[in-house]
């Protein structure tokens, strides 16, 4: 039982670098141009699946900070949804 949840905790950590990895350009690339509000939404929506971890947060923060003066309710919106579904696990 305890190598079985060792294995599971294994798998989570490689499905997080892995997700990292693939998010990572792909982040750049919002911030680098202005998407629409629609887009950010929906792109915020599957980056908040993986906001745990320490790196993928910072990537969360960067979209976030990067469209807060543009679109400001959806990013209010975006960091409470984090701060929800996140927070206590945290802390």
């Amino acid at each position: 039982m305890e190598e079985s949840i060792f294995q599971i905790a294994e798998q989570i950590n490689q499905l997080n670098k892995k997700a990292y990895d693939i998010y990572l350009p792909l982040v750049e690339d919002v911030c680098r141009r202005k998407v629409s509000e629609e887009e950010l939404s929906y792109f915020l929506d599957y980056l908040l699946d993986f906001a745990c971890g320490e790196k993928m947060l910072e990537l969360y923060k960067k979209v976030c900070r990067t469209y807060l003066y543009i679109y400001p309710s959806c990013i209010k919106s975006y960091i409470d949804a984090y701060r929800e579904m996140w927070e206590d696990e945290n802390e």
